[in-house]
């Protein structure tokens, strides 16, 4: 009789509720974005634009100045000062030859990228300039302001060519079509975007937002428009003369830019809650997340995703740069997959259609199973080195429902009083730090609670020859479960309250619901229906 040992069950990560966003493509892929560079400008960072064309410049909007600098060494290349106030809304034109700039002296300014004096100075503006773009055809620009007008100019003659007046307030946001040279889509605090053809000279959409509009997007298509004002983004359909989409709202406070991402299949978002959101133009979830140190007020994207510049309320502008680790990567997988796919159709292809004989023998292999350093110790009943294997970086970091599982194993073993215990000063600073990382999380933090119990009933007995250090973790754990426990108060008072609410309404239906039966039976008592 031959016998055989049980075959040893692994650790499971411990379930999480929902998708980890660290685990999706779009989290790698914006992850990629290096620490950001951050350069002190003259004023409120309020717009910021990238050369079309290499070396693809971005130009910053700040103070009375438009800055020029180089993504490849971050530094300034030149500035165009000719300015007699802020200057806003710098743009440069498809070929990256020229730029435009509004001013709050009502003047529109022509710069040549290669000059320093404006070539053209238009006028006619009564009130700050805050759009500036270049039309489709090259030769025209548009330009908005605070005086509520919109006006196309002719570059060679400085002369107006289209006026619209339709605005009743500000006018903050503007594009053009992509794909048609006589379509301008505008954004105002009336809370509209109006949609102009200047072949009629007349406004062919009009959608209400619902609040002050701060930017606009229109897909390459032409066929669906974005509109940004308060704390929502709005999705229209232009084929269907304006009809809502879906409506957005991820960020806390006002969002101020929107741009697409190198091949528009992600839109990003700032805000002055000091968030860039990054959604998934099919679904419109948001897919990642980057967080900033100011409110943002502007926002571009290089050709690639190669850098993100963020300009910001306190003055700082933020540059990332994908890590060119990333870039070649992105450029070399594409390439070696082909490759690889050959390569294993041939290696393992070929003993598919193997058909053995009827006398051959058949030995099966038997792949060594490849365990976890903290399953091996676990096999072993090890389970201090079990624990300290999960809190290395690289486990407790990356995948902390790993190390969240190693507890649950431990308390099922009832070692977890022995794995706990012993530990020194950088052992111990580790255990502590990841619970203060994670013991908020609402699928962690049954576990956990009862760890970090165990971890102060361990350690108050000896707390004289506890390092300073350690003390310290001590006192940050305990504020935040003391915060949490607040919370979880608060939560309980408005748990009442929507119970009471609740409550009450179940009262009023049932009511409602004998009320009704009552007139029902009076309807059809028949000494009624005989007197009627």
């Amino acid at each position: 009789m031959s016998t055989s040992a049980s075959r040893f069950k692994v650790i499971e990560p411990f379930p999480v509720a929902g998708v980890d966003p660290k685990q999706t493509e779009d989290h790698q892929y914006w992850r990629g974005l290096q620490f950001p560079i951050t350069i002190k400008e003259f004023g409120a960072v309020t717009n910021v634009a990238f050369q079309p064309t290499k070396p693809n410049f971005f130009a910053v909007s700040a103070s009375t100045r438009v800055i020029l600098y180089n993504p490849e060494n971050n530094e300034s290349v030149k500035t165009f000062s000719r300015f007699h106030d802020v200057a806003y809304g710098a743009t440069f034109r498809r070929d990256g030859r020229l730029l435009v700039a509004g001013n709050a002296d009502a003047k529109v300014r022509l710069f040549d990228v290669d000059g320093r004096v404006p070539l053209r100075i238009f006028k006619g503006h009564t009130r700050p300039v805050r759009v500036t773009k270049f039309c489709n055809n090259m030769n025209e620009i548009f330009s908005a302001g605070d005086d509520n007008s919109v006006r196309v100019w002719d570059i060679p003659t400085e002369k107006v060519l289209h006026k619209f007046d339709h605005h009743q307030d500000y006018v903050r946001c503007g594009c053009v079509s992509r794909n048609a040279d006589n379509i301008i889509l505008t954004g105002s605090y009336d809370h509209t975007v109006r949609m102009f053809d200047t072949r009629s000279d007349e406004c062919t959409m009009i959608v209400n937002h619902g609040c002050p509009v701060e930017s606009v997007l229109m897909y390459p298509s032409g066929s669906i428009l974005l509109s940004a004002g308060g704390n929502r983004i709005k999705v229209w359909d232009v084929l269907q003369g304006g009809r809502l989409l879906a409506t957005v709202s991820h960020h806390h406070k006002t969002i101020t830019c929107l741009r697409f991402n190198h091949d528009c299949t992600r839109i990003l978002s700032g805000s002055l809650d000091r968030h860039v959101k990054i959604y998934d133009v099919a679904t419109y979830n948001v897919v990642h997340n980057i967080d900033y140190s100011a409110p943002i007020l502007s926002m571009d994207v290089a050709h690639e995703d190669r850098t993100l510049v963020v300009g910001m309320a306190d003055s700082m502008l933020s540059i990332r740069h994908r890590k060119q680790a990333v870039i070649k990567e992105q450029k070399e997988d594409e390439v070696l997959l082909s490759r690889r796919k050959r390569r294993q159709r041939s290696h393992f292809m070929g003993g598919q259609t193997f058909v053995p004989n009827q006398g051959d023998v058949i030995i099966h292999h038997k792949h060594k199973e490849q365990l976890e350093k903290y399953d091996v110790y676990f096999r072993k009943f090890e389970h201090g080195k079990a624990l300290d294997a999960a809190l290395i970086p690289q486990v407790h970091m990356n995948t902390p429902e790993i190390t969240v599982a190693v507890f649950e194993e431990l308390i099922r073993r009832d070692t977890i009083h022995a794995a706990l215990a012993g530990k020194g000063e950088k052992k111990l600073s580790v255990l502590l730090k990841f619970l203060i990382r994670n013991i908020t999380n609402i699928s962690f933090a049954p576990v956990l609670m009862d760890v970090a119990e165990m971890v102060v009933d361990i350690y108050s007995q000896a707390i004289e020859d506890v390092p300073v250090s350690v003390i310290n973790l001590f006192q940050r754990l305990r504020d935040i479960i003391r915060r949490e426990g607040r919370l979880q108060i608060e939560m309980h008072k408005l748990i009442g309250c929507m119970d009471t609410i609740v409550s009450s309404n179940s009262q009023n239906i049932k009511q409602s619901d004998v009320d009704n039966s009552t007139i029902n039976a009076s309807n059809t008592d028949p000494v009624s229906l005989k007197k009627s």
